[in-house]
This record gives structure tokens, sequence and C-alpha cells, in this order.
């Protein structure tokens, strides 16, 4: 099976309170879907890189658990994202087509003709985790398969639609998910949640993950960045499974596991004083 676009719309269709949060640079919708009405939220988001979309299909195996696990629904509400760069996700799985504008534009700036095993980045060759206003910086200077910031930050549609979702929900807890290296981060610049470390590490054990601080370029200009720095809520980037990206299908169980105790575990640490709907 590919979990690319077409994937992500097949799911979506089977389900109820789903809506369009943005689109991306080629058109592509960007969904979310909302489940519980509790006092306390959530936000999981996934794939903001295209050769990440194993973390899609993980996560919604996620959405589908969760469904059923309707004790939690009067406790929390949780918003799903599943793909926020579905344009970087089609051409980290398919390759490019000449024929467009975006893909024609990507062949003249980064002067590369095989993108499968190497795009990160959305169609107009942004990467959409360093182009969040915080600390931002281009990384790069100009369009690139991965860690080129962009010319200002939330100069992505893709960026714009995960900003404005988080500041229209303001969610006591913000999950981005990556790949790879089995890590969570949780720090920002000290402006980290006081609960941020110990859950961080709590999680670490019941999943087998490290708890960890990010360096270097990984430490900027992401989703998680921003989030704690604008809200000082509790925000984490998991990195899903193991090797070199793009992980093989082989991982997705176990990629699937991982996220269902990440998740629950940090749900658990948030429900303890809810009002319900």
């Amino acid at each position: 099976m590919s979990y690319g676009y077409s994937y992500i719309i097949n799911e979506v269709k089977k389900l109820d309170n789903v809506r369009v949060i943005g689109t991306s640079m080629e058109n592509r919708d960007i969904f979310a879907i909302e489940i519980g009405c509790g006092e306390k939220c959530a936000v999981m988001a996934a794939a903001f890189h295209g050769l990440e979309y194993l973390t899609a299909a993980a996560l919604m195996r996620f959405v589908h658990d969760f469904i059923q696990m309707q004790h939690y629904h009067q406790k929390i509400r949780v918003i799903f994202v599943p793909m926020v760069n579905p344009d970087g996700v089609e051409i980290a799985l398919h390759g490019i087509n000449p024929q467009l504008k975006y893909h024609k534009d990507i062949i003249n700036h980064v002067g590369i003709t095989e993108f499968t095993k190497v795009w990160q980045a959305n169609a107009s060759g942004v990467d959409i985790n360093h182009n969040f206003n915080a600390d931002w910086q281009s990384v790069l200077n100009a369009p690139s398969p991965t860690k080129y910031g962009g010319a200002y930050p939330e100069s992505e549609p893709e960026t714009r639609a995960v900003a404005s979702l988080l500041r229209e929900t303001v969610p006591d807890l913000f999950i981005a998910f990556h790949s790879q290296g089995k890590e969570i981060y949780y720090d920002f610049n000290g402006m980290e949640n006081k609960l941020a470390k110990g859950n961080a590490e709590y999680i670490a054990k019941i999943s087998g993950y490290k708890a960890a601080t990010t360096e270097g370029t990984a430490s900027f200009g992401g989703a998680k960045d921003w989030y704690i720095q604008e809200y000082h809520k509790e925000a984490y980037t998991v990195e899903l499974g193991t090797g070199k990206n793009p992980l093989p299908h082989s991982q997705l169980d176990e990629m699937a596991t991982d996220t269902r105790k990440i998740c629950l575990g940090l749900i658990d640490r948030l429900i303890a004083e809810t009002r319900g709907c």
C-alpha cells in the first residue's frame, strides 16, 4: 500500500468531524479530525516532511483506535492533522511532473532530477519545520529538498494552516510527529512548560524512547518550538522509528504501537481534572 495523499483521502472519507484547515501550495486539502468534547484539548500532527509519510499512517491508526475509546471523549478534545505537507509526500513518493508549474520551478531552483529519496520540503522547496517563527532563520538561502526555511516565517500555506489551528484552539498539549530516532524533544530556549521534562521522561520510560533536547538546526524554526515560545504549554516533537528516511513499511506496525503509547500516556496526564462536555 502507498501511504500518500490518496490514503489520507480514503481514510477521512470514513470519518465524521473532519474539516479542512488549509490547502497546500498545490491546492491539496489539509485535513483535521476532531474527536471528543472535553475541557482539555490536544493537537497531534504528522507528515511535516515529505519522506516521513509513515508518520501519517501511524497517526491515522491511532485516530481509529481513539474513536473506539469513548471513555476519553467526555474528558478531552483531540484534533488530529495526519498530513501537514501533502505535496511533499507526493513528491517524495512519486517524483515530479515537469509539466506542472511548481515542479518546473523546483527543477530550476534545486537542480536535481531524482526526488523520491531526498524530498522533505513542500512544493516550493521550503522545509515546513523550519518555517515557523521561533528563532527563525533560513538555514539555506534557496529552495532545497530540506532545511530551507523560506523567505520569511509562515511564508507557506502549510505552516499557516498549522499555526492558525494552534492559535484558534490553544491546546494544552501539542505533539508533532516526525521520523526517525526514537526520541522525544520537549524544550525550546528554556521556555518549555514546567511539566514538559518530567512528562517526556515518563513517556520515554513507557515507550522505550529517549527524552532529549534539540541541537543544531533541529533547535529552531519548528512547530513545537513556536508553540512553546508563544504559549508556554506542553509541546513535543516525537521522532518515530529508526534508520534512514523514508523508513520501510515493515516499521509501520511498531511506529503505530509507539504512537499509541506516547499519545495515551500524555493524554492520561492531562485529564486528571476535567469537567467533561
